[in-house]
């Protein structure tokens, strides 16, 4: 992870780091639909399709951040489809000072979800911020909040509906 090229973005007062490799694009909320479908999925209209998303603070047990949208695609979640991520604001774009790996047990509810952290300070667009941590997006999403969203995306697709 250290050196790795990272999106950063806050959370509250977490500063989140996300792997630019799986980044798709990068929106504004204000620029961009989305309506809560669930208790955290939400349809994200995208170019000409819809596709689930999720507020990351949510997530994280956070509070709501409503900033931008992640647009993201992981080879290993959903098969490379995209999904996009709800963040509050975005910092830089830079490469990760030296990581430390977090345990998966440390944060039970996502495992590996969190994956390790850094100190703030070494960044200047972070100086405000003590640490951050880097986010695991392929480990982010439970089994059941993949499945809905692809419920959501058969749905908004029309295969799920009735003739």
């Amino acid at each position: 992870m250290t050196g790795q090229l990272a999106l950063l973005a806050s959370v509250g007062d977490l500063v989140i780091a996300i792997d630019v490799a799986a980044v798709v694009q990068l929106r504004l909320a204000t620029d961009i639909a989305a309506r809560r479908v669930d208790r955290n999925l939400f349809a994200v209209e995208l170019d000409a399709e819809t596709i689930p998303g999720w507020d990351v603070g949510e997530l994280l047990g956070l509070g709501t951040y409503d900033t931008a949208w992640v647009i993201v695609s992981l080879p290993s979640v959903d098969g490379g489809r995209r999904i996009g991520v709800r963040i509050g604001r975005c910092a830089a774009v830079h490469r990760l000072p030296v990581c430390h790996p977090i345990p998966s047990s440390l944060f039970r509810t996502r495992p590996g979800a969190i994956a390790a952290a850094f100190t703030g300070p070494q960044i200047t667009e972070l100086m405000s911020a003590p640490s951050g941590v880097v986010l695991d997006l392929s480990r982010l999403l439970t089994a059941g909040e993949l499945a809905a969203g692809e419920r959501l995306r058969r749905t908004e697709a029309g295969l799920d509906r009735v003739t």
